[in-house]
């Protein structure tokens, strides 16, 4: 048996699949240019993560430049225009992320990913002091126990 250590936002299966993807694939094409559009816009569209940060969150998607361009060759109007459109999905989505260089799959062409976080339970099995920043709620949850 081989082991290796990853970071991903993946889960193992989603990730197995990728890397297999990746492996495979012998193509030029840029998948952020060629799938099919949530929404579109002037200069940018939204887009499904055909690999999805699926342990993290039960939705993701990513905004994508029409053009397949690096993000310091973007004109000024797709720059403003991208600023109109994050400011419109704070409503929609949790998280906006952007993978560092080392980590971009597609550096070529610009893009960010858009997800809305997987929730979890979270259970107390101990009483403990709370810290300050916690509301009063909260606090009374963990005083009192399950």
């Amino acid at each position: 048996m081989i082991e290796k250590k990853i970071k991903t936002l993946r889960t193992l299966k989603t990730h197995s699949d990728y890397e297999l993807h990746c492996a495979k694939s012998h193509s030029k094409a840029c998948y952020l240019c060629s799938a099919p559009s949530i929404k579109a816009y002037k200069h940018w569209r939204i887009i499904e993560n055909q690999f999805p940060y699926d342990e993290v969150a039960t939705m993701n998607n990513m905004v994508v430049s029409l053009r397949h361009a690096k993000e310091d060759d973007l004109t000024p109007d797709e720059k403003a225009e991208y600023q109109r459109i994050k400011a419109d999905l704070h409503d929609e989505y949790d998280m906006i992320v952007e993978n560092t260089h080392k980590q971009k799959s597609i550096p070529g062409h610009f893009h960010l990913h858009l997800l809305k976080i997987r929730e979890r339970l979270m259970k107390f099995e101990e009483k403990r002091p709370c810290a300050v920043f916690l509301t009063a709620e909260a606090k009374t949850m963990i005083q009192s126990g399950p």
